[in-house]
């Protein structure tokens, strides 16, 4: 009865029960698109198709904000809008569909994580970081390439123009530089792996940039949300991202192939950041930082080549009197 009566007041009126061909072919459909373009599931179909089957599935007279289709977790079941063409899968029923394989519990029926999610006692943690990276593999699934997408203020680039653009702006940034090794089985199968990952590169600024994604959804679901607000929270999410990660890199490098290998990631990470249309470059203090940051990595290169070019000079020069010292060994013991 309480779920019912939730499921009343946010909207969602339960008309009829899926049937078993509708099911069937919406748990194909999405198994197959998450299998065909997500890498790391291409050999998880059949894991998939009956997770996804035996998730509960009905039409329902749905409240327009939740769109076409909406996980509704206490049950354990998604309902798809009467109007809604179900031969016409999109990704934001595949993102549902993701909701709904992240919503693992234990054996006692307790629950600690949904996808990257946290559950403490009066909060959850990671939300927006979980709907980003739901949102960029279900955007990953349909086909979906990143791209730059602009508008009169910004320029990003993401994998969704429709859906959290921002968030998988800044969840293509964070897979850069932290690798997506163990993204997806954090992603859909809550694995701590990920997170792991996370407080190993970002270390004590990592809940700052973690929070950072959850104000970003929050503005995002306002009724009077705020793009400003939104740009805002977005450049400042990047901007700790990047000097984080590459202050801790450059304080570690100590070879000049790692000098390399950085200034490199330094200069791709460049073509994946978000940037204010019309703004200079010295106004742009990420840019800044960035120039800065290449310029010490041109020094750093130079010192640890110049130390290593001395210390081969004295090899050799050491070598040069071994081999003199041996042969007046040598010329000695020849007239004994």
């Amino acid at each position: 009865m309480n779920v019912e009566k939730n499921l009343m007041n946010l909207g969602i009126v339960q008309t009829r029960k899926f049937e078993f061909k509708e099911t069937n072919f919406v748990a194909k459909t999405v198994a197959e698109k998450l299998a065909d373009n997500v890498l790391e599931l291409e050999n998880s179909y059949n894991e998939l198709y009956m997770r996804i089957y035996n998730c509960n599935m009905s039409y329902a007279n749905v409240a327009s904000k939740f769109g076409n289709v909406v996980y509704f977790y206490p049950n354990n079941t998604l309902y798809f809008d009467e109007k809604f063409d179900i031969t016409k899968i999109d990704e934001k029923v595949i993102q549902e569909c993701i909701h709904y394989l992240q919503n693992f519990k234990k054996f006692d029926g307790s629950q600690q994580r949904i996808g990257v999610c946290n559950f403490a006692e009066f909060k959850i943690y990671c939300l927006g970081l979980n709907e980003a990276v739901t949102q960029y593999i279900a955007s990953k699934a349909i086909g979906e390439k990143p791209h730059r997408k602009n508008n009169d203020k910004i320029s990003i680039y993401t994998i969704s123009d429709k859906y959290y653009p921002y968030l998988t702006s800044l969840v293509i940034q964070l897979l850069f530089l932290v690798g997506e090794k163990n993204f997806v089985n954090s992603a859909i199968y809550g694995a701590d792996t990920f997170e792991n990952d996370l407080y190993n590169t970002f270390e004590e600024n990592t809940n700052k940039i973690l929070n950072y994604f959850d104000d970003i959804l929050d503005e995002n679901n306002k009724i009077d949300r705020s793009e400003e607000k939104i740009i805002e929270l977005y450049l400042k999410t990047q901007k700790d991202m990047c000097t984080t990660y590459f202050d801790k890199i450059y304080s570690r490098v100590n070879t000049l192939k790692e000098v390399e290998n950085y200034s490199h990631k330094l200069n791709e990470y460049q073509n994946i950041i978000g940037k204010i249309i019309g703004q200079s470059q010295e106004n742009d203090e990420l840019n800044k930082y960035i120039k800065n940051m290449e310029s010490k990595m041109n020094r750093k290169y130079v010192d640890i080549y110049a130390k290593q070019s001395k210390q081969s000079l004295i090899v050799v020069y050491q070598s040069k009197i071994q081999k003199l010292f041996r042969k007046v060994v040598n010329w000695f013991g020849s007239r004994a």
